[in-house]
């Protein structure tokens, strides 16, 4: 028998717990801060929250209440705030000042549609994010489409083949259903010598192509 899920209207306690123990900084590499879809925290399989520097993305794959979402709202803005306060030194033209508070929220709980909000803030155009302590440079988009440019899910896997690859055990790399060729700047900027990229959408691999311009390849 099913059991119904526990709807927590002042916010589920492992996603705000997991809000209060992130510390943001300004060159931050993207991250995935609460993986609910892993089933770990039970009445939470619906959410995740990443985070695009400097946007936070909350992810929802069921309706929830004003309330929920304003829980979750005031948890970030809270952190954000904390972590200005820490970050803005005295010359406020510095580089490593904090920008303002940013979030997005995407609901997903029809199938097949999804509907994404900037709450607040503003997000950079173009809004370029990193992963292996800066090195690897992605181009994403938080309010075009279902996905953003970057599944941050994989991080780990995009790690193991750049380690694979600076070790030269991996020179040469079929990426199948490569969406924008994450992989493939890992793979590249670990030292592989040939990637290729099979997909089946040409503006995926577009945005893919000008990401391995950014990071110079």
């Amino acid at each position: 028998e099913e059991v119904p899920t526990k709807r927590y209207h002042e916010g589920h306690p492992a996603l705000l717990s997991a809000i209060s123990v992130f510390a943001p900084r300004v060159n931050t590499d993207a991250c995935r801060i609460f993986h609910g879809r892993g089933g770990l925290f039970p009445g939470a399989e619906h959410l995740t929250l990443d985070f695009y520097p400097p946007v936070f993305l909350l992810t929802s794959f069921q309706n929830i209440s004003d309330a929920e979402l304003e829980s979750y709202e005031t948890a970030l803005k809270t952190l954000w705030n904390s972590e200005s306060d820490k970050n803005t030194p005295d010359d406020q033209n510095a580089v490593d000042v904090m920008p303002q508070f940013t979030w997005v929220y995407q609901c997903r709980a029809e199938r097949g549609n999804s509907i994404t909000q900037l709450m607040e803030g503003s997000i950079p155009d173009p809004h370029i994010v990193t992963e292996y302590n800066g090195k690897n440079k992605f181009l994403v988009h938080l309010l075009k489409g279902q996905n953003h440019g970057l599944f941050l899910d994989m991080a780990v896997g995009r790690k193991w083949l750049q380690n694979k690859c600076e070790e030269g055990e991996v020179v040469s790399v079929l990426n199948l259903f490569a969406y924008t060729c994450a992989f493939s700047i890992a793979a590249l900027n670990g030292g592989a010598d040939n990637v290729v990229n099979v997909d089946m959408s040409r503006g995926a691999l577009k945005s893919g192509q000008r990401s391995h311009e950014i990071n110079g390849l």
